[in-house]
């Protein structure tokens, strides 16, 4: 897997879903279909469900691939589906009435609430830094806030969900923000760094240093290992890269590390992100990982 295409394909499902410079008018559009990919056998079908409204004030978009229950997956669905609401703000059904399974599964409800939450945050950041400012006045920059959820990978005992948020509140840049989540298809358990034995720990900076290069070196400009002590910031260094915040994602070629913007570099790098095949972690990974990835 080429790590560019994994940020290109994330940022161009984004931009069809939401362009902010639409014609600037109230639009509301709502969409729900199902894609069911087919390489895999045991494979997790997906309902998109997307919302989306343009207007003076800001542009706000949510768009969602929620996996379809059936008899033999209502554990896994329920789980991926709670994930959901928590990366969402975790504010869904707080009042705790009903069951909250039934709640789960009532995805166009989870939508509706989590878009009104997104419009109503754009409409009050936009009056907090501009006021009553009349547009035509002076020269108001349009707000801009898109989420996507979408299955990013699978296996046949694990499912890769990926979360992304576009945000604009005006200033010299927006931020970009990048997360994921491995969930175990016999249970919906959700996969974290506990994955690693407690082993040496010099064996995988070798192989992390090796990844970060890898993402630096995408470009025209080559760096060396010895470059690192330049390229990194706060506790990542040349000598010792801390593990992600975002948790081991699952993918068809290996464990996917994924940093977020500042959390180990500056804003300019990007998001620094690379893939270490299984191969190359194997003696590091516990049982647990093992057995999902099928070894």
């Amino acid at each position: 897997m080429r790590f560019e295409l994994i940020s290109l394909l994330l940022l161009l499902l984004m931009t069809a879903a939401c362009d902010p410079k639409s014609e600037q008018k109230n639009e509301l559009k709502s969409e729900q279909k199902t894609e069911q990919p087919a390489e895999i056998k045991d494979t997790i079908a997906v309902a998109l469900s997307s919302r989306h409204v343009s207007d003076l004030i800001a542009t706000s978009a949510l768009n969602i691939a929620y996996p379809i229950a059936n008899k033999k997956n209502k554990r896994l669905v329920a789980s991926i589906n709670e994930w959901i609401c928590e990366r969402l703000g975790g504010t869904y059904a707080e009042d705790g009435n009903g069951d909250y399974d039934k709640l789960l599964a009532d995805t166009a409800a989870i939508a509706e609430h989590y878009f009104a939450a997104i419009c109503k945050e754009n409409a009050d950041n936009y009056k907090e830094l501009f006021g009553d400012s009349d547009q035509e006045d002076r020269f108001i920059p349009q707000l801009y806030d898109s989420i996507s959820i979408s299955k990013l990978d699978e296996g046949a005992n694990w499912v890769t969900m990926n979360y992304t948020n576009d945000i604009y509140l005006g200033g010299a840049h927006g931020s970009y923000i990048i997360y994921g989540q491995t969930f175990r298809k016999s249970d919906g358990r959700r996969i974290g760094w506990e994955i690693l034995k407690p082993v040496e720990e010099s064996n995988l900076q070798d192989l992390m240093r090796k990844g970060i290069l890898s993402y630096f070196n995408s470009g025209e400009e080559q760096f060396k290992e010895e470059d690192l002590e330049n390229l990194l910031q706060g506790e990542a260094s040349a000598y010792y890269i801390p593990l992600p915040q975002c948790p081991p994602l699952f993918t068809k070629e290996g464990i996917f590390f994924l940093y977020n913007q500042y959390e180990i570099a500056a804003y300019a790098a990007g998001l620094p992100q690379f893939v270490i095949p299984y191969e190359d972690l194997m003696p590091l990974l516990n049982t647990t990982a093992k057995r999902m990835i099928g070894k």
